[in-house]
């Protein structure tokens, strides 16, 4: 009796004593289940914050309310939820399960930090990309890789605050641990079973439906980005998962599906013919010189339009030997690029596409027949690509021989003939490139087979180093324009961006003044631009002409061309190789394509793909009209800002029709090549 009674004691005791630790058990993971709660919002309010930091640091001079940015806000957060929850599926899944195998809490919250690094590692890059290129991040993050990955990390090493960077990331990170930490510590609930199978399907549903990311048709997509007529503010919106997101649906997707009408149609367009009806009519004014001449086009890097108007000879010498050479240059000094990167802007001017990049996919090996070089090299022109970067930059060397360029020449041949030229991580001196297009000319001079030199150039990149130990004149900054806060501009070292500008100009300058003293401009056009406006902060909206300004500048050896052209008016990459093909070859581009700036007759506006749901927009001096799909926005000019319409005026409307059919016809004419 007495064992019995034993017995049934040990029995009781470890049944009670079970029942404690599943108490215990259950109230440990109740209290995990909450803090996991507070680390899913203070990771949201840290996401929020990025968003909020973000507009404030873009939009310096800008009048925004915050009546203007609750709803960027309100969908942003919602972008956060989504983007978030989706980081932290697997640690969510883990910690279900942690329930019956408690030590796997551990490993869930390892891999909620992992999560969590990657939602505010990527809001940095989207910050540093967005202040870069002016959007968030788009399919040129992925040049990263195409690009001399090595001189990319060098240049954001030295050129950019990346200690600044790291404390926010880690600060990021701890803040929503250390908030969890704090709450729930006591938690003593001993809730049933059935409760936390509740909690936990209620949990299950609220992750589905952020990830969702709404109740209603639709899931949260691209199209709810778009919450303001202010451009910052929609980019704002995306944090930097979703941006990258879309950046690769749009890098994956670049095989270009569908019939080439879909480039028309998204602008209102039936047919090509009926887009034709709003192109201009041109004259086609004959501006072909009587010889057969030289072509060189210099291509420069960061060549930013504002820095070029602020010479001064005296406290801010930004140009060098090029200020002189400007005596007898046509210069445009209201000009805009085509697009807002160097290898954007590149296949712009070769392609005249608002599709890229083009070389980099599976097209990259495809006879174009709608590169604009073809012209030259039809009409026996020696066809030479000529930069200063490594040839296999973007495989340049491999893929642009395809575009009618019979030879490539890089960083080793340059250096090959100039063995002393120092090389920077991004290429060789543009001293050095100018001296061997000078070598190739003089080839040109003997053989009297006409040449067209295409170059880009490499030294005004960052990071800013003058090289060869070359001296240059002062600089000033406090002599740039007021739209540029000097202070956010690559984070204080503006003054070495003047330096490497100027020893940039004066070696192109120099290259004019060479070939002026040895008698070669009078067989020879020289034309020039920059890739894109150097990456300065500005305060983009109503500025958008400063932002992506560059200078235009054509020396010709026909002095009646140069005496009839009107340099006040806005001019565009797209109308410098239609000018150079007219003037050397007498090939007449279709009105769709740039305007010949030479010619008499052409019309008001020039043409940029930048921006505006990459559809672009069109500049003059009524104004400037985006063209955002088939709708036209305006802009009037109220002194040297742009400002928006209540309405577009009659010359606005022109205008923007005109170009809204040449952006459409333009993107016809490449879908339609890559699918022959």
């Amino acid at each position: 009796m007495h064992n019995f009674n034993s017995k049934q004691h040990e029995l009781i005791t470890y049944v009670v004593m079970d029942h404690e630790t599943s108490i215990e058990q259950e109230d440990y993971w109740l209290k995990h289940f909450f803090k996991a709660v507070v680390f899913f919002i203070a990771s949201i309010i840290v996401l929020s914050l990025f968003r909020i930091f973000f507009l404030y640091y873009f939009s310096a001079g800008l009048n925004i309310t915050g009546a203007n940015f609750l709803p960027a806000l309100g969908v942003g957060i919602r972008v956060d939820a989504k983007w978030l929850s989706l980081a932290l599926l697997p640690a969510f899944l883990v910690f279900l399960f942690s329930y019956w195998k408690p030590f796997l809490f551990k490993y869930a919250a390892v891999l909620a930090g992992f999560g969590l690094f990657g939602m505010v590692l990527l809001d940095a890059v989207n910050f540093g990309f967005f202040s870069f290129y002016k959007t968030p991040i788009s399919p040129l993050v992925f040049g990263f890789f195409q690009d001399d990955t090595k001189a990319i990390l060098q240049t954001l090493w030295q050129d950019w605050p990346i200690l600044s960077y790291l404390l926010v990331l880690f600060c990021g990170i701890a803040v929503p641990f250390v908030a969890a930490s704090l709450f729930f510590n006591r938690l003593k609930a001993s809730p049933r079973d059935y409760q936390l199978f509740l909690l936990s399907i209620v949990s299950i549903l609220l992750f589905a439906f952020f990830i969702r990311g709404s109740i209603g048709k639709f899931p949260l997509r691209q199209e709810d980005f778009a919450v303001s007529k202010v451009q910052l503010i929609n980019a704002s919106v995306p944090n930097g998962a979703a941006a990258l997101y879309e950046a690769t649906k749009a890098w994956r997707n670049f095989q270009i599906k569908g019939e080439p009408s879909q480039a028309l149609t998204k602008f209102g367009y039936s047919n090509i013919e009926e887009a034709k009806k709003d192109l201009a009519v041109r004259a086609h004014t004959s501006t072909q010189l009587s010889f057969r001449p030289n072509v060189v086009f210099a291509v420069m890097e960061s060549m930013s339009g504002d820095i070029f108007n602020s010479h001064d000879s005296l406290v801010n010498n930004t140009l060098g030997a090029l200020d002189t050479a400007l005596e007898d240059a046509v210069v445009f000094r209201k000009a805009v690029s085509i697009e807002n990167g160097t290898f954007p802007s590149l296949e712009g001017l070769l392609f005249d596409t608002p599709i890229s990049p083009i070389s980099q996919s599976i097209y990259g090996r495809k006879e174009l027949s709608f590169s604009q070089i073809r012209a030259f090299k039809e009409a026996g022109y020696r066809t030479i690509f000529l930069t200063g970067c490594p040839e296999p930059w973007r495989q340049i060397n491999d893929t642009f021989k395809f575009y009618g360029f019979e030879e490539i020449y890089g960083q080793a041949a340059i250096g090959e003939k100039f063995p002393n030229a120092e090389k920077s991580p991004w290429g060789i001196g543009d001293k050095w490139m100018f001296k061997f297009a000078e070598d190739l000319l003089k080839e040109a001079e003997g053989t009297g087979r006409p040449v067209f030199i295409m170059m880009l150039s490499t030294t005004n990149h960052p990071p800013f180093k003058v090289p060869d130990g070359e001296q240059v004149s002062k600089v000033d900054i406090s002599k740039l324009p007021k739209t540029i806060n000097l202070e956010g501009s690559y984070d204080g070292n503006m003054k070495m961006l003047l330096k490497t500008y100027q020893y940039a100009a004066n070696s192109l300058g120099n290259f004019i003044l060479d070939l002026r003293n040895k008698g070669w401009l009078k067989n020879t056009i020289v034309a020039a631009t920059g890739d894109h406006n150097a990456r300065m902060r500005y305060q983009s909206e109503g500025n958008w002409h400063h932002v992506f300004g560059v200078p235009v500048l054509f020396w010709l050896p026909d002095q009646n061309l140069k005496a009839s052209v009107d340099t006040d008016r806005w001019v565009s990459h797209r109308d410098i190789l239609p000018s150079l093909l007219a003037m050397s070859t007498g090939k007449i581009l279709g009105n769709e394509k740039g305007r010949n700036l030479f010619a008499k007759d052409t019309e008001e506006g020039a043409v940029s793909f930048i921006g505006w749901s990459g559809s672009g927009f069109v500049i003059g001096k009524p104004g400037m009209v985006t063209l955002n799909g088939k709708n036209l926005e305006c802009y009037n000019w109220r002194d040297d800002k742009l400002v928006k319409a209540e309405s577009c005026s009659n010359e606005q409307e022109t205008m923007g029709k005109e170009a809204r059919a040449q952006r459409a016809i333009s993107e016809y004419i490449v879908r339609k090549g890559l699918q022959e």
